[in-house]
């Protein structure tokens, strides 16, 4: 294997639209990968960004592939980053592969990546060959870290089982007052966008590639996007504010999990009415999106928790107890520390200043 093994570092296109890309004939295949590393996904989330894919190849077949996104900060310093709204990245190997082929694949992708620029990526612990990719990152002066994301199995039974009385009332009173109506991706980044913008906050990433993600996944089906409105059994005080959205999400799903990839609370200020959502709203979606999951029989994954606000969610309010930790590994260069470390001094005098102005 080692005489014919050669990298290609390059960036690859394939269409997207109602005709979609057949199984590739490569060492690869689509059908058993996380959706955040099929081909037509990747192709999406690339966007018009400065996308980079090394890859290893046996002769004419593909059988390592590691895609990535560069971008600069305020100071053009270069991050490389997994593509566009996917929560997983990381390296991609024929799994036919014995461990020691794949192992040589892992190091190969990750001996091309230039230490003249810094690295972060979020790795799925499910792969079979996940061990070789902690080693091999581990190898190649990657710090290690992990993130925790909540799982529900779709052998758990009853969605309401595991919560607890009060929070199942809520979800239950919800269910009276809010519809669920399925949206398009128009509709739901329209709305994603306002209350970004009610927050005084940006997308981190491009809104027209999440529009494109979310449109050819449901017509893949495998994604849903949902709204929670309210019902025709009007909530009291609400009977002249117009109809609007309370929440809306967005769930995608492959062969073995279904993950809770974006939701949004509408924001009072974003359609120009104070008046507020439903606090139950995002539960409810939460609570449709894991019986959906579990009517395709998949697990169903938070895809991370980032926040304590989002940990009281699944934990507290959801019920959700099975942990897993994904791998997390980070690379950066001496002038990325260095700006990193003048960060945290400014905020810390910046803090100490206000603490000072408040006597």
């Amino acid at each position: 294997m080692k005489n014919n093994l050669s990298i290609d570092f390059r960036d690859t296109s394939y269409p997207v639209g109602t005709g979609h890309r057949p199984e590739q004939a490569s060492g690869i295949y689509q059908s058993g990968l996380p959706i955040f590393s099929q081909d037509w996904w990747l192709n999406i989330a690339r966007g018009s960004s400065n996308y980079r894919e090394l890859r290893v190849l046996q002769g004419d077949i593909v059988i390592g592939r590691l895609p990535f996104v560069l971008s600069k900060n305020r100071i053009g310093l270069v991050l490389g980053h997994d593509p566009h709204w996917s929560h997983l990245g990381g390296p991609i190997v024929d799994e036919t592969l014995d461990r020691t082929e794949q192992a040589v694949v892992i190091h190969s992708l990750l001996e091309q990546l230039p230490r003249s620029v810094s690295f972060h990526f979020v790795c799925n612990p499910d792969l079979i060959y996940s061990d070789l990719v902690r080693s091999a990152f581990t190898k190649s002066g990657f710090d290690h870290t992990t993130q925790l994301t909540l799982l529900r199995l779709p052998s758990e039974g009853d969605i309401l089982n595991a919560r607890k009385s009060k929070h199942k009332g809520h979800i239950k009173r919800a269910a009276k007052d809010l519809d669920c109506i399925d949206i398009s991706a128009k509709e739901f980044v329209r709305f994603f966008e306002a209350n970004l913008k009610a927050r005084g906050k940006t997308s981190y990433s491009p809104l027209d590639t999440l529009s494109c993600l979310i449109e050819e996944a449901i017509s893949r089906r495998q994604a849903r996007a949902v709204a929670a409105i309210p019902s025709s059994r009007v909530m009291p005080g609400d009977s002249c504010i117009p109809a609007t959205y309370d929440a809306a999400i967005v769930y995608v799903w492959d062969s073995k999990r279904c993950y809770y990839w974006l939701s949004t609370p509408r924001i009072p200020s974003a359609n120009g009415s104070n008046a507020k959502p439903h606090p139950d709203a995002t539960k409810l979606l939460a609570v449709k999106a894991m019986e959906d999951a579990q009517a395709m029989n998949l697990v169903f994954d938070t895809d991370g928790v980032t926040t304590p606000g989002s940990e009281i969610l699944y934990r507290t309010m959801l019920g959700l107890r099975e942990e897993q930790y994904r791998d997390v590994f980070k690379r950066t260069t001496i002038w990325e520390r260095l700006h990193q470390k003048s960060r945290r001094q400014f905020r810390s005098m910046f803090a100490k200043s206000n603490d000072s102005t408040a006597f």
